[in-house]
């Protein structure tokens, strides 16, 4: 999974589904590949599908916010990600496709899930993207990268950043 730094002492958003084994001790790796930090808590909101992580750090970059409830469609949207857990700091070019889409998003073993007001993109997002930051042309997040459609080609989807603000 991907996550993004939103405060320099080491607040790190991602989505719950990708740190909901609770069995499993988890890890943060920096774009560098190099700086790893153990994780001290991860708080989970499973409704939104968002998780705040927690680790010890002093003066990370951190991102800034937009403001999804004034994206359009046609936009230029940028996903950030791990795709397929392999291609660390993979980053797609596209557009917002659709805003308050719905979405049943299926993980494969019977699970489902329903995401409401989503935002659809045309950037490429693969497995391991789960996390990452959506971005606007500006470099501010407007969304958090959630779900693909299997059968298709770059239809993806984000939650809005505005969702993740006020859990925040």
């Amino acid at each position: 999974g991907t996550g993004f730094i939103v405060d320099k002492s080491g607040l790190i958003v991602t989505n719950s589904h990708v740190v909901d084994d609770a069995s499993k001790s988890y890890a943060v790796v920096l774009n560098n590949g190099k700086t790893i930090y153990d994780v001290k808590k991860i708080h989970v909101d499973e409704s939104a599908d968002l998780a705040i992580i927690e680790i010890t750090a002093q003066n990370l970059p951190v991102v800034e916010f937009g403001d999804s409830n004034n994206i359009m469609v046609g936009q230029t949207a940028i996903a950030i990600g791990n795709a397929l857990g392999r291609y660390q700091n993979t980053v797609t070019l596209g557009v917002v496709s659709g805003v308050a889409r719905q979405l049943k998003a299926s993980d494969g073993y019977g699970n489902s899930k329903v995401y409401e007001n989503v935002i659809q993109t045309d950037a490429a997002v693969n497995p391991g993207n789960s996390g990452g930051p959506l971005l606007d042309s500006a470099g501010r997040v407007i969304g958090i990268n959630v779900a693909t459609t299997i059968g298709a080609e770059n239809i993806s989807f984000s939650i809005p950043i505005n969702t993740l603000k006020p859990i925040l």
